[in-house]
């Protein structure tokens, strides 16, 4: 039995877009990631004259982040929505889990919290995405995130960095999720740990259908995320790579419809390992 499968595998989220002789790299990303793949992330970054991520990624961003996440005045409540028997059983689950990695790669450290008492202390009082992140990436208790740190490889390489949207822009976005369907996936707490064993398997696949067949029920899997803003990343993405061998990071919900646009529109796209 493999009992460390991350440990053994390459990263598999990516593709090769070219047209016209000049080819580029579009990759799929886990904001939440068990282990490091700065081996495969510096090779594409090395390879790359720029570097694109979905939006800025530097501490004092995501200290807004942070900030904007923990007011929740004027937001409909996750805690009061939530049935009782899911209360317990997550504070059970995360009374004593120590929390470091989040979205921004550091939310909780920025907010200096505790997880004893874990809903009550986080959940209460914030933004329902806020409340929601929070959570599962205490359930994940994974310590990296493949953007944050394609991002720092990118900085300390003095690549030429570009950003497809603002601190505001995710901001919008994430207030878009439904409440209802934070809430439902909240009550569906007891399968997080099939989801997430499923989905770790088919990330390290780079299977993007069954990824699509394994996450309808994920509150991000919305117009508001995903919908709204891939037309906007493509586009944004397509610029680049026409004017210079460009490395594109996008969480990797976000890979089947840009692949699609760009197959639309004649490029060619090979998945391929770094």
């Amino acid at each position: 039995m493999n009992l460390f499968p991350w440990k053994e595998k390459r990263l598999q989220t990516v593709w090769r877009v070219g047209k016209n002789g000049r080819d580029s790299f579009l990759v799929g990303t886990a904001h939440f990631s068990p282990i490091s793949f700065r081996k495969a992330l510096t090779r594409l970054v090395q390879e790359s004259e720029t570097v694109i991520f979905e939006g800025p990624l530097d501490r004092e961003s995501m200290a807004t982040v942070a900030r904007y996440g923990a007011r929740g005045e004027g937001t409909p409540s996750v805690y009061d929505a939530l049935e009782p028997a899911v209360i317990r059983e997550i504070n059970r689950q995360l009374a004593d889990r120590s929390v470091q990695a989040t979205m921004a790669g550091s939310f909780l450290d920025l907010m200096n919290v505790k997880t004893s008492g874990f809903l009550e202390q986080h959940v209460r009082g914030v933004r329902p995405w806020m409340a929601f992140f929070t959570t599962w990436s205490a359930f994940l208790n994974w310590k990296h995130s493949m953007d944050v740190e394609a991002f720092h490889i990118a900085r300390e390489l003095g690549k030429q960095i570009a950003f497809l949207e603002t601190i505001e822009d995710q901001l919008e976005a994430l207030d878009g999720i439904p409440f209802e369907r934070i809430v439902n996936y909240f009550n569906r707490f007891k399968y997080w740990s099939a989801h997430r064993e499923r989905f770790s398997k088919i990330f390290l696949e780079g299977h993007l259908q069954k990824y699509l067949s394994v996450t309808g029920e994920f509150p991000t899997r919305c117009e508001s995320i995903i919908g709204k803003r891939d037309p906007i990343f493509f586009r944004g993405i397509k610029s680049a790579f026409e004017k210079g061998r460009t490395s594109a990071f996008v969480g990797v919900g976000h890979i089947p419809g840009i692949k699609k646009m760009f197959l639309a529109e004649g490029y060619r796209m090979i998945q391929e390992e770094p």
